[in-house]
């Protein structure tokens, strides 16, 4: 990330912490912080946090074995405070915001629950509140470069999907093939997105399946959801593939899913609303008479983090604008025998949608 844009989204963000009369936002070591800072760490029991204020210079309280590091991307945007293990990272904080007449803090939503505890001590009788609501409305928003990221992403993980179907057979488990994607997506030189799902036959009909033992059998149908990181953007792709030849009710589940996702598709236009989209598809699947295991929304922001504003679900009236990035993931789950679910990413342009996926959406039968 260049340096002027994190200046930019770092200014963005303090203009909205005064209109909103936050004195400070702080972030924990999550996609947030890499978003304003551009560093990367790994989260543990010691605390890392970024402190922005309203006005004024932010500061990164940071464990001494990050020191170096959190430098080189701080450059003068931000005050660098390391901390060794024998001191108590909160003094610096108290130090840093002992003469502050606060009234609110927005605070990162994935900060452990004990930093949080411990950060009470120098924010007494404030008003606490979710750095989402503030957060939210800079990262829903994409920009070309980061639209760029995703779309890479996307060809990384249709190239992997395109790769592992080969390996679907009889006898080869969920888990194997979960280990192949994961193996495969690491072999980038970048990671995976979120663990694997691999769900055959009657796991077919939990959409969070944990890959197991179950091995493969001629005329399962076999869900792969999975997904990965490029250059800190996530991908995320789902497709039903049938061992064998689909019996005519399994071809009818496949294709009402189909028909849903390619009707969210055209339904989606500037403007339409994140529960208008989901509405779109889920009475195509009501009508097909599989209405009650359509059991999840029809979508999710992605960009830093696998899941993110916006929501494409009963109840979120936010309209889709041009910069948004959200996948469109209809399914439909029958208890004890299979399921089937379809998932692309989609970039709202002002053109209007344009899918980062490019493989086939049609039944393959292997």
């Amino acid at each position: 990330m260049s340096e002027n844009l994190l200046l930019i989204r770092l200014k963005k963000v303090q203009t909205l912490l005064q209109q909103e009369k936050i004195d400070y936002l702080l972030i924990g070591p999550s996609a947030n912080m890499l978003y304003f800072t551009g560093l990367k760490t790994y989260a543990d029991e010691r605390l890392q946090l970024v402190i922005i204020p309203a006005a004024g210079t932010p500061a990164i309280i940071i464990p001494a074995m990050y020191k170096v590091k959190a430098e080189n991307v701080a450059g003068d945007r931000f005050l660098v405070l390391p901390w060794s293990d024998a001191q108590d990272p909160v003094e610096l904080l108290k130090d840093m915001v002992a003469k502050t007449d606060f009234q609110s803090v927005a605070v990162d939503d994935t900060l452990r629950a004990g930093h949080f505890i411990r950060i009470l001590e120098a924010f007494p009788k404030c008003a606490y509140i979710p750095a989402s609501r503030v957060i939210d409305n800079l990262r829903k928003f994409k920009d070309e470069a980061e639209i760029g990221l995703l779309e890479k992403a996307g060809e990384q993980a249709d190239r992997i999907i395109e790769k592992i179907q080969a390996e679907i057979r009889p006898g080869v488990s969920e888990r194997e093939l979960a280990l192949l994607i994961e193996i495969s997506f690491k072999q980038t030189g970048e990671d995976i997105s979120f663990k694997p799902i691999v769900a055959s036959g009657p796991n077919g009909a939990s959409p969070h399946h944990i890959s197991g033992e179950r091995k493969f059998k001629s005329g399962d149908f076999i869900t792969v959801d999975c997904g990965g990181i490029f250059n800190g953007y996530c991908s995320d792709i789902t497709r039903t593939f049938c061992l064998g030849k689909a019996d005519g009710e399994m071809k009818d589940v496949y294709y009402a899913v189909l028909k849903a996702n390619e009707k969210a598709l055209q339904a989606i236009e500037l403007g339409c609303s994140g529960e208008e989209a989901d509405r779109s598809a889920r009475a195509l699947i009501y009508e097909a008479g599989y209405g009650p295991y359509f059991l999840h929304r029809l979508g999710h922001g992605i960009g830093l983090d696998l899941h993110e504003s916006p929501y494409l679900v009963e109840g979120n009236k936010e309209e889709i604008i041009a910069g948004m990035v959200f996948s469109i993931e209809p399914g439909i789950y029958l208890p004890g025998r299979f399921g089937v679910r379809i998932e692309d990413i989609v970039a709202m342009t002002g053109q209007g949608p344009r899918r980062l996926n490019r493989f086939t959406r049609e039944l393959v039968e292997l």
